[in-house]
């Protein structure tokens, strides 16, 4: 078997790395093949319907993030000139909980809220409405990106796990369990295992991981179609008439004593403490039956994380985390690190975080 040689290596077939390999493409950068362990970037897929959160309240201070999110719902809306496709994006809407929202969202008492949202129980606190936030058809995305890539001569190659990237002058050497190659520069775009392979390479980052924990629930009811706790990083939204899908933050991710990532566990203890909180304003929460429930690990979003990191000889690239604005802030950040790399401009080994 002929080994793959390529300008551009994309690991990893999801969100990020289709639009990693779309803006490269678009650039006309030279040869690009993505290669995952799944056969297929659909096979990564939960639920359909995922949220497109916008951070638009207190706590993201970050102009940098902002940016992203705008420049996020720029390409969602044109998706008829970036992906020719229609990845059925609906503009619903977010209800924020929060104690201290900003003056500028739009606050909603209780009365406001069961006016809007006939389910909703008695509700204390304070809460707004985002009119940013949506829905997307999460496979749809993918689909469409995949779509381009091979459209526009771009080569995947699925069932390949990373087993060795080593770094040279003039590029990279890498095996996969199946083929092996050597590549003009290598972009490790899966997911929460990409901090890890960049400490194995001996790069120094700010990136950290959290666990999160995905519920399917039997609840229905004229709920909101979104909503978002940004200080528990909770989020509930319907995917289908009689199910929500709750997501939880449990924190960050529990290191083994050789510094790998220990694998996701539900916190069955973390979804009865969020239930029995809020069951008095979301009516059902309580008793809603469980239909599925999973755990993963995501990079965290924050203004440490939005650094495109480089290795030593500037071959190997991670890119920056979008933690729970994932869907939204993806194609922007894929965006941001083709540029910075094509420039020249993302640097090279970290060297001044201290400690």
């Amino acid at each position: 078997m002929r080994p793959l040689n390529c300008d551009h290596l994309i690991i990893g077939a999801g969100s990020t790395g289709l639009a990693v390999a779309d803006h490269l493409l678009r650039r006309d950068a030279g040869s690009v093949i993505l290669i995952d362990s799944q056969e297929t970037p659909q096979a990564r897929m939960g639920e359909s319907r995922v949220p497109l959160l916008f951070p638009s309240f207190r706590k993201m201070e970050s102009t940098e993030i902002q940016n992203h999110a705008h420049r996020g719902l720029e390409l969602y809306e044109g998706w008829s000139s970036w992906l020719e496709k229609d990845p059925g994006f609906r503009k619903c809407g977010s209800l924020i909980v929060d104690e201290s929202i900003s003056a500028e969202m739009d606050r909603l008492n209780t009365e406001e809220l069961q006016r809007r949202w006939s389910s909703l129980g008695e509700w204390s606190g304070v809460a707004a409405f985002d009119p940013q936030s949506g829905i997307v058809d999460g496979q749809e995305v993918l689909g469409a990106l995949l779509w381009r890539l091979r459209k526009f001569g771009g080569r995947f190659y699925g069932g390949n796990t990373l087993q060795l990237l080593e770094e040279q002058e003039d590029g990279v050497h890498f095996v996969t369990s199946r083929r092996e190659g050597f590549a003009g520069k290598v972009y490790l775009c899966h997911g929460s295992a990409a901090p890890f392979l960049m400490k194995d390479l001996g790069v120094r980052h700010r990136q950290n991981v959290e666990t999160l924990c995905e519920f399917t629930l039997g609840l229905s009811g004229d709920f909101p179609p979104l909503i978002h706790w940004p200080d528990e990083k909770a989020t509930l939204y319907a995917t289908e008439p009689g199910a929500v899908e709750l997501h939880l933050s449990t924190g960050p991710g529990e290191l083994l004593p050789g510094g790998n990532l220990a694998t996701a566990e539900v916190s069955w203890k973390r979804l009865g403490q969020f239930r029995e909180t809020w069951d008095s304003r979301i009516p059902g929460l309580s008793d809603a039956v469980i239909r599925k429930a999973r755990a993963r690990h995501r990079r965290v979003c924050d203004s440490a994380s939005l650094e495109v990191v480089s290795s030593a000889y500037g071959r190997i690239y991670m890119p920056a985390a979008a933690g729970e604005f994932q869907e939204l802030l993806f194609p922007a950040m894929a965006e941001v690190l083709v540029e910075q790399v094509l420039s020249g401009s993302s640097g090279g080994l970290l060297e001044d975080l201290g400690g």
